[in-house]
């Protein structure tokens, strides 16, 4: 953790959101200018809450914390993220793990897909794809109530757009941007822009909206892959992205409202993979003796070199999702009524894969030597010079190495509510639902056929086009021409045959309905319900070429209660208790095997992962209660006690098989054969605990300044056995995490340098990957706004100032020898570039 003493000066928080009116869980717009307006707004969002939420927004168009929302996210206190690929992909809460967070737009699931070829089908919202631009404000949930959507254990967080008729008619903004990242060296553009109208009687508003973004993005790093290997690697990516949002709200009378929102997200995403890999020459199967200060509790990390192997993975990937949806609010007297029906769908995947491999078969490197004894992974090449190291030829994979492996996403929608007042002592309101959503879910794998006598042999003569850097440190290596290669390689496909054994299908009918009751006293406010869930899931697979199905079901009762009390005229004391569902993943729930490390370069990978539709939900019973101290206006001071019992982790039972046990229907490479397969199994585990405490803090210092600071300690538990690793912390959570944020501001200019850390946390994957820890981590990120005049605004955003890599270690609690998830074994390190944007708005 570096130092952040420079925190008390400046930076920037969250702008304005919208308060929620005390009881029913409605939200009415607050307009606010500037920081300090938009905080004090936030805290009436958590003072008149029932439960315990807090709240982020944009207190002006174009004007949200951060370029990209999960981001924004991490400064609540007890939400992390992991990065993907330098930016922030997914959100934990209270150490639940980012697979137990509910996100919700407008209230409803959003269909995705990832782009990236290992990720797999999830029920995670992807926040790569939405641009902040387009978002209104957003609540995180941490508590429970009946009716709130179910799907997060640790906590729901709901993003909300904007709408016309609660903006001023003729409302227009745009903006420009420029950001340079520093690994690249290119300065990526990015443009956005908003229009709103309304009518004179203020019956009818529509709003239109869009973003564009083309970012080339880099990553360097070394890998292993133990123990047969590692070496300097590296990804780049032509990331180009668009977003668009239309809005028509139409109010014919004070009791009706009714919204219609469309909205489209599109990715491209091509990115080619590219490693320089140094095999390791004190092997078991090498019969080289490996001295005893040369191993790591049996592992080797330290000894001679066998060959250097050039490896680049060119692929084209997409992502796209979309969302209509109408929404129907009537108010009468003494009742209100709201009626919702949508559809969301999404495609995307890899539609493009190939590898070509270093066409020597290795160069071996005499004296070579390695050593990963301090923690990184260092080489001595002996002379060997990686930058001008070229191969002469690329061997091309065939067959189950190249291929597509489109993914689609859809689910439609319908619900109803209605709200009633009550005369009935402390009794205010009662409110009830139902909800039906149908939901599909299919990833497939394509592999292209080739003309006969095809020669899978290309001269690497003219395709050089300079060096790439890779690495953890200062390397290159010769980087060829990926759009040649893959130009060759389409050449020669004469059409595409579907693997059925790769084929996965997970149909899900979900139906919830719940009752609640508000109540206020003297002193006192709440609510108090029960939702009721039933889930019908089905998993289509192939066996032998015939269609097959798989089904599961179950039920869930979730009650829940709020209560905060006013024990003073600044204090609220508040307690929470409910039980809470996740959905298990749609990856885990595909009854067909999924094969990882097939006909590959890296012998014994080869995984038999198999899924399981029968998997029952996560369910956890949940308690809160904290005290929060409003002791100056926009000012706060505040702690927080929470606890989770969370049931049914998902883990699985891993064992080998032989070659011919497995019914793949792939070739594998002779080397694989003998090694045989490890199958992998998903069952539901044991229990866990995860409890912990928050403090936050926040203050206005009258001249301009003002600071917010908040820690979170999350102890996440389970039992030794249940993951594979038999460490006892759950996958995600960190113990510690700190948010530092001061910030600056008077009519012409607003600043915020803020301050993120959190400790270790462990990463698990079935497949190659495997389960590792996450070394903590730190971002300090600065922006500021000159405002030229009251309509023309100059921004500066700065990402990672300190550039913080991502170092991830084997940590298996029990001894393996001879592999890299031994315990301290550096695994994988990335380093993470600085980003720079710098822009200019006008807004009417």
């Amino acid at each position: 953790m570096k130092s952040v003493s420079a925190l008390a000066l400046i930076g920037a928080a969250a702008g304005a959101v919208q308060a929620q009116e005390a009881g029913n869980g409605d939200f009415e717009e607050i307009t606010v200018t500037g920081i300090r307006g938009g905080l004090r707004a936030a805290l009436d969002v958590k003072r008149n809450n029932d439960g315990i939420v807090d709240a982020i927004s944009a207190e002006d168009i174009g004007k949200f914390p951060d370029r990209n929302v999960a981001e924004s996210l991490q400064r609540v206190p007890g939400v992390t993220i992991q990065r993907q690929f330098g930016e922030g992909a997914g959100v934990s809460i209270r150490g639940a793990g980012q697979d137990l967070t509910l996100t919700t737009l407008n209230g409803q699931n959003v269909a995705s897909t990832g782009w990236f070829v290992l990720e797999p089908a999830k029920r995670s919202f992807n926040y790569e794809l939405l641009p902040s631009e387009l978002v209104g404000n957003i609540q995180v949930y941490k508590s429970s109530q009946a009716d709130l959507a179910e799907g997060g254990v640790g906590g729901t967080v709901v993003i909300n757009t904007r709408k016309p008729l609660e903006m001023d008619s003729g409302s227009f903004y745009a903006s420009v941007e420029g950001q340079y990242q520093e690994d690249s060296g290119e300065v990526d553009p990015q443009a956005s822009a908003l229009y709103s109208w309304k009518n004179a009687e203020e019956t009818l508003g529509i709003l239109v909206s869009g973003v564009y973004q083309q970012r080339h993005l880099q990553r360097q790093g070394n890998e292993a892959f133990w123990e047969w290997g590692a070496g300097p690697v590296g990804f780049e990516q032509n990331r180009k992205r668009r977003a668009l949002n239309a809005t028509i709200q139409w109010r014919p009378t004070e009791e009706l409202d009714i919204v219609l929102n469309a909205t489209d997200m599109q990715m491209k995403a091509d990115n080619t993979n590219y490693a320089l890999w140094l095999t390791q020459g004190n092997c078991t199967w090498c019969g080289v003796d490996v001295a005893p200060d040369e191993q790591l509790f049996g592992t080797p990390v330290a000894g001679p070199l066998n060959v250097a192997y050039y490896q680049a993975r060119p692929r084209e990937a997409t992502m796209n999702s979309d969302v209509i949806d109408l929404s129907t609010t009537y108010t009468g007297e003494g009742y209100k009524a709201w009626f919702q029906v949508g559809r969301t769908s999404s495609t995307g995947g890899t539609d493009f894969e190939m590898v070509v491999d270093d066409g020597t078969g290795g160069t071996p490197i005499p004296g070579g030597t390695y050593d990963f004894r301090n923690g990184n992974q260092t080489w001595d090449l002996a002379g060997f010079d990686l930058e001008t190291y070229d191969p002469g030829s690329l061997a091309m994979g065939v067959g189950s190495a190249f291929n597509k492996t489109p993914k689609t996403d859809k689910e439609w929608y319908v619900q109803a509510d209605a709200e009633w007042d009550l005369d009935l002592g402390v009794l205010k309101t009662f409110k009830a639902g139902v909800k039906y959503a149908d939901h599909n879910t299919t990833s497939r794998r394509f592999e292209f056929t080739q003309a006969a006598g095809f020669d899978n042999i290309l001269s690497t003569s003219g395709l050089a086009t300079g060096t790439y850097d890779v690495g953890a440190g200062d390397y290159k290596m010769i980087r060829f021409d990926s759009e040649a290669i893959k130009d060759w390689a389409k050449a020669s496909i004469t059409g595409e045959v579907e693997d059925l054994g790769a084929y996965s299908e997970v149909t899900e009918k979900n139906f919830a309905a719940y009752g609640m009751s508000s109540f206020e006293g003297d002193g006192f406010r709440g609510n108090f319900g029960v939702r009721f869930i039933h889930t019908d899931a089905t998993s289509t697979y192939f066996v032998g070429g015939t269609e097959t199905d798989t089904d599961g079901s179950y039920n869930q009762f979730l009650p829940s209660l709020n209560v905060a009390f006013d024990v003073a005229e600044n204090v609220i004391v508040r307690t929470s208790a409910a039980r809470v569902m996740a959905r298990p993943q749609y990856v885990d729930m595909y009854v067909n095997p999924n094969v990882v490390g097939s006909n590959d370069d890296l012998p014994n990978n080869q995984y038999w992962i198999i899924g399981n539709v029968g998997l029952k939900p996560f369910v956890a019973n949940q308690f809160d209660v904290g005290v929060e101290w409003y002791f100056a206006e926009g000012s706060l001071l505040s702690a927080a006690v929470f606890m989770k019992d969370v049931k049914n982790f998902v883990n699985f039972t891993e064992y080998h098989a032989d070659d011919a046990d497995v019914p793949f229907p792939g070739v594998l490479r002779p080397d694989e054969i003998a090694a045989g397969w490890t199958v992998q199994e998903k069952v539901n585990g044991k229990a866990a605990t995860a409890k912990g405490f928050e403090f936050q803090y926040q203050q206005e210092f009258g001249n301009g300044f003002g600071a917010i600071a908040n820690y979170t300690f999350t102890d996440a538990k389970t039992d030794r056995d249940t993951f594979t690793d038999r460490n006892r912390i759950l996958s995600d959570s960190s113990k510690h995490s700190l948010n530092l944020t001061g910030y600056y501001e008077n009519e012409d200019f607003q600043a915020r340098l803020a301050y993120n850390w959190r400790s270790a946390y462990m990463l698990r994957e079935s497949g190659s990957y495997g389960n590792r820890l996450h070394d903590d981590y730190g971002s300090l990120d600065f922006s500021a706004s000159w405002f030229i005049t009251s309509n023309i605004s100059l921004k500066l955003d700065v990402n990672n100032i300190l550039e913080e890599s991502s170092k991830q270690f084997g940590n298996n609690a029990a001894r393996t020898p001879n592999s890299g998830f031994t315990n301290g074994f550096p695994l994988y390190e990335y380093e993470m570039p600085r980003r720079i944007t710098l822009g200019a708005a006008v807004k009417f």
